[in-house]
């Protein structure tokens, strides 16, 4: 049966069939994930017979006569330039990356030839058209009138772009769908029916400066939020009854007499609020926030400790293994000391070691589990887990952090992130979860220094190079890319290492996620250790790793990294009492956005302000981190645009009353659809009760 979860290919004219698999690797392999693969922006396409300067910069679709083909027969990467006439204006078309053979039958020497492009300029004054589309006669209606421009890929253009939208809106009128939003909010936000907004929106009649003041938009913006309200409240412990933990703190007070440095008051104020949650005869369920650096593990630590005494198993899941190892190798110590056994899982361990781990794990034996993954894993059998601490949490899937939590009996649960979330935010999105945020640094750490650099002037920081090295201290260089692209110009880890290599031969080491994980283990190993003192890395060393004597990062094309991966990298260092460095290394030539991310970066060391920020210039992004590597891709809407709009936060609030209503109702079935649109991975694996 044909309908909006059957096959993207109904979709694909049988001209497109061909380029099915890149049809569906750009919007996804059903027909409801074409329809949410939302335009970048709309345009205006002007068909006209005669050329004038009131068209220039727009798209035109016009007729020329052509009276000259220019080809250069001794070099394929010159471009070729038609010389044209449209009605008694002189017309010149350059073409790149062109094929002789197909210019000479498309553009043939008298004939009349209808194109559609930007109409510009050239230096002399006559119009041109770079590289624009021939139009055929049965397809004009394509190159006239108001048209979005989506995001494409090789091999699929804007024209297969409209044949499939056209197709599955089709689908969809036919096969009309229950509404699922009630009345009184559809009157109240002047909403339409689902199929009219999304014909609204693929066929727009007009231009918006603003998405959001489009109807179809506002009203798919609000079916997102509800659809993530309702996954927040279904992916809830569902046990109204928790693990009552209540103890005398003697492993807390042998931990805290150890710590050579004090708890500041933040991290105190905190850790109240856990331990009293734990002691409720309710799961927590409680996120904690804190800038990079400022002491979330210990607190997870001493929370750990608080369960393990009452009896209970722990575990922490990391995205990486290196952050894995990190918090292994952090807190065995303490784990010696007081006579309890940690363990690490992740892909890593193997054979007799891994099968010795699980048992002891199994038994428990083991007091904590650490690990990736790898930990999640249907072998991994607990015996009493009590607590869950999930580190980095948005870099997991809803399933992901389900399936460890359904390891025990309604656990309690301690999520930590190191890029804070705005407050209207989280209240909205993360629904009745219970946030604590570390606010101060740990006394006597120092505001890092940024300092903003063009590559132009990269002789004077490998000058400044050799004074940290000689001061015994370390330096992370950071490059977007492990290996050269033809399509993105950044600078990659290869390069630089080999760069670095001739002026510090026996300093430099390369790290990136190509490399085998012992391999990356070994390299970071030494970095720590002392055994090199500049690490070349990817953004792999981007969440969690402390190296102290690492006082100064630079992090090179800055402009492509996002305000928060920046500050996340910055972090990597002032993680002791000496003055500590960021160097952000940009092109002379960057964006306004760009530029404002570098600025804001150099001007605060306050996480909560940037975040602020970063929610202004790019939108709320995918907090909840729903998507998860590995499983089958679903094209799922984007709300990052209407994010900076006031009116955001009042369909939030909506959102999650009405979604609260829903659970308490137990209508969870009317909205099955709604879920299978806009949440599919959860609806596939969440265990929903309809």
């Amino acid at each position: 049966m044909t309908d909006i979860f059957s096959d993207l290919s109904n979709c694909i004219e049988p001209y497109f069939q061909p380029r099915l698999k890149l049809f569906r690797n750009l919007l996804g392999f059903r027909t409801i994930d074409a329809l949410l693969h939302m335009p970048t922006y709309t345009i205006e396409k002007y068909y006209i017979s005669e050329l004038t300067n009131d068209f220039i910069e727009k798209t035109v679709t016009t007729n020329v006569i052509i009276d000259c083909v220019e080809l250069n027969y001794n070099r394929s990467s010159s471009p070729c330039k038609i010389y044209c006439v449209c009605g008694n204006s002189p017309v010149e078309i350059v073409l790149f990356n062109y094929n002789k053979a197909y210019v000479k039958s498309v553009y043939p020497v008298g004939k009349v030839v209808c194109i559609s492009g930007k109409l510009q300029v050239t230096e002399s004054g006559n119009f041109k058209f770079i590289n624009p589309e021939k139009v055929i006669s049965s397809r004009l209606n394509n190159f006239k009138g108001i048209f979005n421009i989506y995001p494409l890929t090789t091999g699929v253009s804007q024209n297969g772009i409209y044949s499939v939208m056209n197709s599955a809106l089709d689908i969809l009128n036919k096969k009309q769908i229950e509404e699922w939003i009630p009345k009184d909010i559809m009157i109240r936000n002047s909403f339409k029916s689902f199929y009219e907004s999304l014909k609204d929106i693929h066929f727009p009649k007009k231009i918006y400066k603003n998405k959001f003041e489009e109807s179809g938009y506002r009203r798919l913006v609000f079916d997102e939020l509800l659809a993530e309200q309702l996954v927040i409240r279904l992916a809830s412990p569902k046990s109204k009854s928790g693990n009552v933990i209540n103890n005398e703190k003697i492993l807390i007070n042998k931990l805290l007499e150890k710590l050579p440095f004090d708890l500041t008051d933040s991290q105190n104020e905190v850790l109240n609020d856990i331990l009293s949650d734990m002691g409720k005869n309710k799961p927590m369920t409680r996120l904690l926030q804190g800038d990079v650096g400022s002491g979330k593990t210990i607190v997870a630590l001493i929370s750990i400790l608080y369960a393990i005494e009452s009896g209970y198993q722990c575990a922490v899941l990391a995205p990486t293994e290196i952050l894995a190892r990190q918090h292994f190798k952090n807190m065995k110590s303490y784990f010696d000391d007081l006579g309890l056994n940690i363990e690490i899982l992740t892909s890593s361990e193997k054979g007799k070691k891994r099968t010795e781990i699980l048992n002891n794990v199994k038994s428990g034996v083991c007091n904590l589990l650490v690990g990736t993954h790898a930990i999640i894993a249907d072998k991994v059998e607990f015996n009493n887990l009590g607590f869950v601490v999930i580190d980095e949490q948005h870099r997991f899937g809803v399933n992901q952090r389900l399936n460890l939590i359904e390891k025990g009996v309604s656990p309690h649960v301690l999520s930590m992130t190191a890029t804070p979330i705005p407050r209207t935010i989280i209240m909205s999105l993360y629904g009745d979860i219970e946030v604590s945020s570390i606010r101060e640094k740990p006394k006597g750490r120092k505001d890092i220094i940024t300092k903003a650099i063009p590559r132009s002037r990269m002789n004077d920081v490998i000058n400044s190079i050799n004074n940290i090295i000689q001061n015994n201290q370390k330096i992370y260089w950071i490059c977007p890319l492990v290996e050269e692209s033809e399509k993105l110009k950044y600078t990659c880890v290869i390069n630089r290492y080999e760069y670095l290599k001739k002026y510090f031969p026996e300093n430099v080491l390369m790290l990136h996620g190509k490399m085998k994980q012992k391999e990356k283990q070994e390299v970071f190993e030494k970095f720590e250790n002392g055994e090199c003192k500049i690490l070349v890395s990817t953004t792999v060393i981007e969440v969690g790793v402390d190296v102290p004597e690492a006082t100064t990062i630079i992090i090179e094309n800055a402009e492509k990294f996002g305000l928060a991966q920046l500050h996340q990298l910055r972090g990597r260092v002032g993680r002791n009492d000496l003055q500590s460095f960021c160097v952000l290394l940009f092109e002379d030539k960057i964006s306004h956005i760009a530029k404002e991310r570098i600025q804001t970066i150099r001007n605060s060391n306050d996480g909560f302000e940037i975040a602020e920020k970063d929610l202004l210039l790019r939108g709320g992004g995918e907090i909840l981190g729903t998507k998860q590597s590995g499983e089958k891709a679903y094209r799922t809407f984007d709300m990052k645009d209407p994010v900076i709009q006031s009116d955001i936060y009042n369909f939030l609030k909506q959102a999650s009353d009405l979604a609260t209503d829903i659970i308490k109702k137990e209508q969870i079935y009317n909205f099955k659809t709604l879920l299978k649109i806009f949440k599919p991975e959860n609806f596939e694996n969440i265990k929903l009760s309809f």
